[in-house]
């Protein structure tokens, strides 16, 4: 059987195990998560196996997500039920992370099918069943952008949210349906309902329902900076026209990515559909 002295070890020793630095080890003294033993006219640190015990704990608490101040608290407050109630609140916390890691891992890879779609000469239009979304207003394109603090905290949450969340324009049916080639263009941000849902996001009144159902589906290119003009959505809307269909609600975006083109300008490709039904 080893004798206890077996376990007491040097910082050199300890930040090795422990993938810290001797400097590290400093810190966490200081910090008052490990306590050494001072021996020696060098006042060499020794570490025994009660802060060995404390060590592991704090590399554990830190893979888990708990911060340095949070392990401290929880090595002093060392009770079995405040114990259960900070891993359960970090187990929650953790599970609605994955939720988000889990939603941006699908997005990447249709994110990756898409671009390499537009490569390859882009998505001619094809009638689709679209599935509900909710869209969050954020400003007209040519109108001032005048926002409350609270609508700009809520337009900084949709962004955290990307790629699940994405860039979105709203073409008015008004404009779809006149003659004018001008689009009185809404800039939002989108999403499914699905993912609404699953993610917990809260509706406020500037988030908008869209209807799934039968729609008009394509890739359309815009200019980098001029998102007003109807002549990118053309081939959907003679498409829509061809076929005996006609809009019937606003036509929505999602932002594929602003990419260069043969020429080397830079060009917004985006998913666009239009909500359409049988000309009666």
């Amino acid at each position: 059987m080893k004798n206890r002295k077996d376990y007491v070890y040097s910082s050199t020793e300890l930040s090795r195990y422990y993938g810290l630095t001797v400097k590290g080890m400093e810190f966490y003294e200081r910090k008052n998560l490990i306590h050494p033993e001072r021996i020696g006219k060098g006042k060499m640190r020794r570490i025994d196996l009660k802060n060995c015990y404390r060590l592991a704990t704090v590399r554990m608490l830190q893979n888990c997500g708990f911060s340095l101040n949070d392990s401290a608290e929880m090595l002093e407050r060392n009770t079995p039920e405040y114990l259960a109630e900070r891993m359960a609140g970090r187990a929650e916390k953790l599970a609605a992370d994955l939720e988000v890691q889990k939603g941006i891992l699908e997005h990447i890879r249709e994110k990756e099918r898409l671009i390499r779609l537009v490569g390859d000469g882009g998505c001619r239009p094809v009638l689709v069943q679209t599935e509900p979304a909710v869209r969050l207003f954020v400003r007209l394109f040519n109108d001032e952008h005048e926002s409350t603090d609270e609508e700009t905290q809520e337009f900084a949450f949709w962004n955290t949210l990307m790629p699940i969340t994405e860039a979105s324009l709203c073409f008015p049916l008004r404009d779809l349906l006149s003659e004018k080639p001008d689009l009185e263009t809404e800039i939002g941000m989108i999403m499914t309902e699905k993912e609404m849902e699953r993610l917990g996001v809260k509706r406020s009144g500037r988030v908008q329902p869209i209807e799934g159902g039968l729609a008009v589906y394509g890739i359309c290119a815009f200019e980098e900076t001029v998102l007003d003009r109807k002549e990118p959505l053309k081939e959907c809307l003679d498409f829509i026209r061809e076929n005996g269909l006609q809009c019937c609600a606003d036509g929505y975006s999602r932002l594929i990515h602003v990419m260069k083109n043969d020429r080397g300008e830079s060009i917004r490709y985006d998913e666009v559909w239009f909500p359409v039904r049988p000309i009666p």
